[in-house]
């Protein structure tokens, strides 16, 4: 088998931090207890090989090379001219927000990937959206993915279609509890609560909240979902107190649903009969437990990407730039402390 070409751009946590502890093999998938960071998942593929690394850092370089027996580079320009005459099939652009739009306005001078990849949330502001945007427009034929991961994995990908079928006829409420930044971390929930419901809108700011990282907010909002007759979703923070959180509990017509905070159970009450005499339906009593596999999130992104460069029209791209886009049109208008000074 011919292996895609990989490139990874930033080698912190994301990019090779988070799982650098734990023993894998090469080209053999969960052979990492956990599979966490981009570089781990590339390098346990059978159908990526990982040729490269960027990152200024020194340390983070010399970890990357040790791990993974492959160059880093201290910018894109010095890649370039040890790569002369290599495309990568894939990059992946795994740096902080703020120098994302700058990153890969510099890669596309340079290259133009079957595939990019990019990091949440997409940028810090709407400028650097739009810039961002219009550098991925000016390639076509190149396709934009972005890694909120949660939307990648199988099981989410079973509920999302079971709910498009309306399994659970309407939503009737959905909370959102959150800490560590609306963009940073809440932004992750407002994705996945996007897949299952579709569009969301913001209705209204609660909570300006506190800020967050000098671009975000600790914000409480309530969002509308469109394709459930504008029913609320509740999203509110718990930053302002410490916390990092991550929940997100829907009640439909036909049961509860619900992402549980540790992320590797989704939880599922469906709806009962009522009892004989009983005007009101309960739920059952104990839930349906389904496994996330969050533990190897990483590997589904990098699995679904495979899938999608050997045929993308059997295997479009799950979540894209578009769909990206859209999670932060819906939350950035509440992480500017001027109110009624819309964004959008």
């Amino acid at each position: 088998m011919i292996k895609a070409r990989a490139l990874l751009v930033g080698l912190g946590q994301i990019g090779c931090g988070y799982d650098a502890d734990l023993p894998f093999s090469l080209d053999q998938p969960r052979s990492s207890a956990k599979t966490l960071t981009h570089s781990r998942a590339l390098a346990c593929h059978p159908g990526f090989a990982l040729e490269a690394g960027v990152d200024p850092s020194p340390d983070a370089r010399q970890r990357f090379s040790r791990l993974y027996g492959a160059p880093a580079y201290s910018d894109l320009a010095s890649w370039r001219a040890a790569f002369k005459d290599v495309s990568p099939d894939l990059v992946v652009i795994a740096v902080a927000p703020e120098l994302q739009p700058s990153l890969v306005q510099q890669l596309l001078q340079l290259t133009e990937p079957q595939v990019l990849l990019l990091e949440k949330p997409l940028a810090c502001d709407p400028g650097q959206v739009r810039a961002l945007q219009d550098a991925c427009e000016s390639h076509p034929q190149m396709h934009v993915a972005v890694n909120y991961i949660r939307q990648w994995l199988p099981t989410v990908q079973a509920w999302r279609k079971r709910l498009q079928d309306r399994e659970l006829g309407q939503l009737l409420y959905g909370q959102l509890t959150y800490g560590k930044g609306l963009l940073s971390n809440g932004s992750h929930f407002v994705n996945l609560a996007a897949a299952w419901l579709g569009p969301l809108t913001l209705g209204r700011v609660i909570d300006w909240g506190m800020p967050y990282l000098g671009f975000d907010r600790e914000a409480s909002v309530e969002l509308q979902a469109a394709h459930h007759r504008l029913a609320p979703l509740q999203v509110r923070s718990v930053g302002f107190a410490g916390l990092r959180a991550g929940e997100l509990d829907l009640w439909f017509e036909g049961g509860r649903l619900c992402w549980l905070n540790h992320g590797h159970t989704i939880a599922f009450w469906p709806r009962r009969e009522p009892a004989l005499g009983d005007s009101h339906a309960p739920l059952s009593a104990d839930p349906e437990l389904y496994p996330t596999g969050l533990e190897h999130y990483q590997l589904e992104v990098v699995d679904a990407l495979h899938r999608h460069l050997q045929d993308p029209c059997a295997s479009p791209l799950i979540c894209d730039f578009s769909d990206a886009l859209r999670t932060f049109e819906s939350i950035a208008p509440a992480c500017t402390h001027a109110c009624g000074n819309r964004l959008f």
